[in-house]
């Protein structure tokens, strides 16, 4: 039996060492991403015009040719994704996207002959030109209104991006809390604001959709289809972006406007996602800190490449022309006959069609933390990130959801159980050591006793699996406060006033956080065999029930 205790804690000191890799690289990535853009102050003062990152109308015309011959203004490499602050410029409504040309074509085109070898004059990274930008949809399912709820719609109203621009709040009903709301914010942004590229006009619209109650699948996956449904079908045939948001998501200033340029890049891409990290704020409860810690190594599955096999339900970028007009691809039927989680069928979905999924490191957003977190609260949570493993559209999303099931659990007694029965022995180690000091003062020897009776003796003794246990924790504590340092780094450069307010590494209680990833893949498994053999689950107040893995039909009291 002891053996087997031993072969266990090598094994979670093998988990550890995965861990602490995977936040490395994780911490890695996104300094990376941080020199990049400060890099490309340092490069300002050489080929570009202060506070837009843009060179010389010469250079524009140099690395264009022909296609930028109605291109004109001071600004060279591309205007800031702030709005063009380095200078104007105009142009014609075939470079734009409009009129009797093929406007994606156009589009497509000219945004890689001018804005790529205009990001390679100018330095690591520019701002990427917002005069050649599509349009882009932003539907957000709501459910209620809460305290910042308002500050944070209002912020994603004014994101930085040069083309037209759709906000689409989605509600069940009108009846919502957040209808009042968002009629006002409606009110305020009723307007056409000049955009980035001069004489071409950059329209914002917001938009509200009441989705009516889901009868056959979640209320969010209803509120999404509904939502998508609204969109202006022009951004099919112009080759636009929809993206998806969760209600509670921070997006930085210029995240959309990358996150665009990353697909145009990538015409072989389907989607861009991203991921959050949890922002405790000062008093947060320890439940708060379970929530944290449940998050954290699925970080890493968002951070080590930006090609990845996964998506996060609250920020999910997709092709328009993939989903308008008419569902071409079949991916809200899929949303609507039975889904429950949206981003485990749109992974399922990518995966078995071979479409690739872009997460790029400037892609982690900061998440409000709830600092008043109860226990029950927790335990819904919980409840309801598990119940997602079990429900599945068809046999590959089953076998995908099921196996990612059992690793969950498996993993996380191997980290934990292990790693508690060395901690134990350490602490009666511990024990016996300050024992035998108490002793050897009470007797006047000064804590020197003669051969095995040293008191020193028991700490010297440790078990090296033990010992070794001890190292892989240390080493995952180290990577895990580099990586968080890094991405508050990141933080600090993408978004110099954020809706989030920036937060020291100091914040974080390490104490509770480490006592919370113990306590929390200690009890992963258990909550997990319920979440199987539970048919039910609570979200959002409606009560879902499963059934072969699809929601079986809603039936409402009243």
């Amino acid at each position: 039996m002891s053996g087997l205790l031993v072969y266990f804690q090598y094994q979670a000191l093998f988990l550890w060492l995965v861990l602490a890799a995977g936040w490395t690289i994780s911490a890695i990535n996104r300094r990376k991403e941080r020199l990049r853009r400060l890099g490309s102050g340092r490069h300002k003062t050489h080929c570009c015009s202060s506070g837009g990152g843009s060179g010389s109308p010469d250079d524009a015309v140099a690395v264009a040719g022909d296609d930028t011959r109605n291109l004109t203004g001071s600004s060279g490499c591309g205007d800031a994704a702030g709005g063009g602050r380095g200078g104007s410029c105009s142009v014609t409504d075939a470079d734009a996207g409009v009129g009797n040309a093929d406007p994606g074509d156009k589009m497509d085109g000219a945004l890689r002959r001018v804005a790529s070898p205009a990001r390679f004059r100018c330095g690591p990274y520019v701002p990427p030109s917002t005069a050649l930008m599509p349009p882009v949809c932003l539907v957000m399912p709501v459910k209620g209104c809460r305290p910042h709820s308002l500050d944070n719609w209002t912020s994603l109203l004014d994101l930085q991006y040069g083309a037209d621009l759709e906000f689409v709040f989605v509600v069940e009903s009108r009846e919502d809390a957040a209808v009042r709301a968002l009629e006002e914010l409606q009110k305020k942004m009723a307007f056409k604001v000049a955009g980035a590229a001069g004489r071409m006009r950059r329209e914002v619209k917001l938009r509200v959709v009441v989705a009516g109650l889901a009868q056959r699948c979640s209320q969010k996956a209803h509120n999404l289809c509904a939502g998508i449904e609204s969109c202006d079908p022009r951004l099919a045939r112009e080759r636009g972006y929809i993206l998806c948001l969760d209600d509670d998501v921070a997006l930085h200033p210029g995240t959309l406007m990358d996150l665009v340029e990353d697909l145009q890049h990538r015409p072989d891409v389907f989607m861009a996602t991203g991921y959050p990290f949890d922002v405790p704020p000062p008093g947060s409860s320890f439940a708060a800190y379970l929530a944290l810690a449940y998050h954290l190594p699925l970080l890493i599955a968002f951070s080590v490449a930006p090609d990845t096999s996964f998506v996060w339900g609250g920020c999910m970028l997709l092709r328009a022309d993939q989903l308008l007009p008419g569902d071409p691809g079949g991916m809200l039927r899929a949303w609507r006959n039975g889904g429950y989680s949206d981003d485990l069928i749109l992974a399922s979905y990518c995966t078995e069609r071979r479409l690739g999924i872009r997460v790029p490191p400037f892609a982690i957003f900061p998440q409000r933390l709830d600092p008043r977190m109860t226990w029950a609260a927790w335990l819904n949570y919980l409840h309801r990130q598990l119940f997602v493993l079990d429900t599945y559209t068809n046999e590959h999303n089953r076998k995908t959801n099921h196996t990612m099931m059992w690793l969950h659990s498996i993993l996380s007694w191997l980290l934990v159980l292990p790693s508690l029965a060395a901690l134990l022995t350490l602490v009666a180690r511990l024990s016996k050591l300050l024992i035998g000091i108490a002793t050897a003062v009470a007797v006047g020897r000064h804590g020197l006793v003669e051969g095995e009776e040293a008191p020193l003796l028991p700490l010297l003794q440790l078990p090296g699996e033990v010992v070794a246990v001890a190292a892989g924790w240390a080493a995952a504590h180290g990577a895990l406060v580099f990586m968080t340092a890094e991405i508050l780094a990141l933080f600090r450069v993408l978004s110099p006033t954020p809706v989030v307010p920036h937060v020291s590494l100091s914040r974080f209680r390490w104490g509770h956080l480490w006592v919370a990833m113990m306590f929390s893949n200690a009890v992963l498994p258990v909550v997990m065999a319920y979440t199987y053999f539970t048919p039910t689950v609570v979200w959002g107040g409606v009560v879902y029930r499963k059934r072969r893995g699809k929601v079986a039909p809603i039936c409402r009291r009243g």
